[in-house]
């Protein structure tokens, strides 16, 4: 496995939850809740509270990798590191981690992310990430 890594992991930047209904969460989270609601052109809505965001995303549509087209999955969670992506992404390469997609450009909950796409072993869709003005070129 080679030498011990460490990631500096530094918060849930968002994660995505797919709505049945798309109207009644709104209402749930931006009326109930009292998030901030913000509609995408693609049908998606972000709810944003203090420095996170939740996207909700209409059930039987296609975002984020082409391989998550048509997936049933109970979570899409995005994580922060405070830098080194590139490190992250050789650590999950050397443990034999598929990496699907990335590093890709991205929209977090406070501007532009590079994010590295994998699975868990339940299917969930994790997003690794940190922000452009802390990362470094990869």
């Amino acid at each position: 496995m080679g030498k011990p890594h460490r990631i500096a992991w530094a918060a849930l930047d968002h994660a995505v939850i797919t709505c049945a209904d798309i109207e009644k969460s709104v209402a749930f989270y931006g009326g109930g809740l009292c998030m901030a609601i913000n509609r995408l052109d693609d049908g998606r809505v972000e709810a944003t509270f203090g420095r996170c965001k939740l996207n909700l995303q209409p059930n039987n549509r296609h975002y984020g990798p082409p391989k998550n087209a048509g997936r049933s999955w109970s979570a899409n969670i995005c994580l922060l590191v405070e830098q080194g992506l590139s490190d992250v992404e050789s650590h999950l390469k050397e443990i034999g981690l598929r990496i699907e997609e990335g590093p890709v450009e991205r929209v977090g909950a406070q501007g532009t992310i590079l994010s590295l796409y994998l699975y868990d072993p339940d299917g969930n869709l994790i997003e690794i990430s940190e922000y452009l003005s802390h990362a470094e070129k990869i």
